[in-house]
């Protein structure tokens, strides 16, 4: 078995297609109306909006599992985790409008990326609890686990958006 067919294995995984379904709709509700749609979409800038959008909440989270790593930045890394969370909303937005443009079998894998995404998210929301409420070292190995689910779901994107061997 090579490491990535796990990935390839998602987009036949027809359990994940009534998760897939319930994406579907969100998308469609939030995607309703079509001004907000084309911004979504990223009409005016000529491609989609998501991988730009992404790596701002990816960026900030880095960089404050970076600055956990340098004496006295506890009150930095805990901005950063925050401008995190704060981006991560547009992401979101922009990857459910572009969830409505995925095949059958790429949504399958979209509904495992949701969900590493999503908890990252949660493991950044309690990373940044934490952090405010004093616990720094408690939240840096939060945010490292939040990080690393990111990870996942950065694989998971860029083996939707960037699939090898297909044309």
């Amino acid at each position: 078995m090579q490491p990535f067919d796990a990935i390839d294995s998602l987009e036949g995984a027809r359990a994940l297609d009534p998760l897939a379904a319930g994406l579907q709709k969100l998308a469609a509700k939030v995607t309703s109306d079509p001004k907000r749609r084309a911004v979504m979409e990223g009409r005016p800038v000529g491609h989609s909006a998501h991988p730009m959008l992404v790596q701002m909440p990816i960026g900030a989270w880095v960089s404050a599992g970076l600055l956990d790593c340098v004496p006295r930045t506890h009150s930095a890394a805990s901005f950063l985790t925050g401008v995190g969370l704060v981006t991560a909303l547009p992401a979101i937005g922009t990857g459910l409008a572009d969830y409505r443009h995925l095949d059958r079998r790429m949504r399958r894998v979209a509904v495992v990326h949701v969900a590493a995404n999503t908890l990252s998210i949660a493991f950044q929301l309690a990373s940044l609890r934490n952090r405010l409420a004093g616990r720094h070292s408690r939240g840096q190995w939060i945010g490292l686990a939040g990080t690393t689910s990111l990870a996942v779901g950065g694989l998971l994107g860029g083996h939707m958006a960037h699939p090898l061997g297909r044309s």
